[in-house]
């Protein structure tokens, strides 16, 4: 017997939004209508109502579908309770007590990435960012990071939904040069901002990979060029920090065997 308190469009919605948080899930209207076996009609109204709430985004280039901006903030609410922060926080606390400098972790949110922990250095001047905020990927070392280590597939459909815009003379303004960073990027294991943000700011990331074996999130260390000007630093740091991402990436559930 049904239950009269069972409300099916939720249960429809989820199924959705379970298609639309696997691994390289960019689909369209009738990618989904096919996978659920929804009646076009019907499964678009769902995804309209869900796109006005924020719970999924629709890609203006190639009309795909994916989660949305209402859905990472759903569950930042939760991440107290998350195994990610969890794991990151000890190792976080770790490179800040050895670098003396703050230290990030973000995850990616579509094009952009979005604080989740930030561990402070005891300086007075740090980078005005909280927890919550967000970057588009681009001109961030912890997204390029992400996108370096992801499915080629899933970076070109964010690529794609990237506008470009200079924040200085040094920030990554194409498609083109993105990508030959990303290439630089995964053959070094580590992604660096020179400067690209902010005028003064300099970050080296790595990348959060998950069971899948795709990055999801990054952590990084940022630092003042006035209190570290040598270009040294950049390499000084990055061995830290890839070996802290190596760690939390394990306790994501990440193996490097076949």
């Amino acid at each position: 017997m049904q239950d009269r308190d069972y409300i099916q469009s939720i249960e429809r919605c989820f199924t959705l939004l379970g298609y639309l948080s696997l691994p390289d899930s960019f689909f369209t209207l009738e990618d989904l209508t096919q996978k659920t076996g929804y009646n076009k009609t019907t499964c678009f109204r769902f995804l309209k109502t869900m796109r006005r709430l924020g719970l999924v985004e629709q890609s203006p280039v190639k009309k795909t579908y994916q989660l949305g901006p209402t859905m990472v903030s759903l569950g930042l609410r939760a991440l107290k309770g998350m195994n990610l922060r969890q794991a990151a926080l000890p190792e976080m606390q770790k490179l800040r007590d050895e670098t003396e400098e703050t230290v990030n972790l973000s995850l990616l949110s579509g094009p952009e990435i979005i604080f989740i922990e930030r561990v402070m250095s005891d300086y007075l001047v740090n980078a005005n960012i909280n927890v919550g905020d967000r970057l588009p990927v681009y001109c961030a070392s912890m997204g390029k990071a992400i996108l370096a280590f992801m499915s080629e597939t899933h970076a070109e459909e964010i690529i794609s939904q990237l506008e470009f815009k200079a924040r200085t003379g040094r920030t990554i303004t194409s498609p083109a040069s993105l990508r030959k960073e990303l290439a630089q990027i995964r053959a070094r294991g580590y992604a660096l901002n020179n400067e690209e943000l902010e005028r003064g700011l300099r970050a080296v990331a790595a990348p959060i990979i998950g069971y899948s074996g795709e990055a999801f999130a990054a952590i990084n260390i940022a630092w003042a060029t006035a209190r570290h000007p040598s270009r040294r630093t950049f390499s000084d740091f990055a061995g830290k920090v890839v070996a802290a991402a190596e760690k939390i990436s394990l306790a994501m559930g990440f193996s490097c065997q076949p």
